[in-house]
């Protein structure tokens, strides 16, 4: 048996089953609240994950997206595309020079939110396309695009196809003791 230390009340959390669907595409304003610089798979590299939550439109409200931005890879574009993203998110935020990631926390921003493409074995999820930037006197106000994307079909464990044709040979019995299993 463990120990927790202090006396847990289930009571007092909120229990309610969470949605992690993906997010409308739309223009949302949006905060970095995590962040957190990790090597890549390979240790080549550095990676700066992100976590943003959803500040406007209120049906959205506390909605995360994830991102992964490279700092550095072995790869140059791979770096010079996380490099540029993250010049983006600076300048979304009014920032010119960034030392901490944790200097990017907690202050709203406006970006178009889209969907990566998907991947094999994945769900698709959340991206940010577009970053909108005050300089420019062009930020749009939040709003859920009119045009979504149709949902993609999902095929159920039990979909009630019929079994595949088996072309296995029938059962034979067994040879008595001490026969040869290569010959026939």
């Amino acid at each position: 048996m463990a120990q927790l230390g202090t006396k847990f009340d289930a009571t007092s959390v909120d229990t309610a089953p969470q949605d992690f669907s993906t997010l409308p595409l739309g223009v949302y304003r949006l905060e970095v609240t995590a962040s957190e610089v990790t090597a890549t798979k390979a240790g080549t590299g550095t990676i700066l994950k992100l976590t943003y939550d959803v500040v406007e439109p209120e049906p959205h409200v506390g909605r995360k997206i994830f991102a992964n931005i490279n700092i550095q890879n072995a790869n140059p574009t791979a770096q010079e595309i996380g490099q540029r993203e993250l010049g983006s998110l600076c300048r979304a935020i009014g920032i010119s020079e960034l030392e901490d990631s944790e200097e990017l926390h907690f202050v709203a921003f406006t970006a178009k939110v889209g969907l990566e493409k998907p991947q094999e074995g994945y769900a698709q999820r959340n991206k940010i396309v577009r970053f909108y930037y005050p300089d420019e006197n062009n930020v749009p106000e939040p709003s859920i695009d009119a045009q979504q994307p149709a949902a993609a079909a999902q095929r159920s464990a039990n979909d009630n196809r019929p079994a595949a044709a088996n072309n296995n040979k029938p059962s034979q019995p067994a040879k008595a003791a001490g026969s040869r299993p290569w010959s026939k």
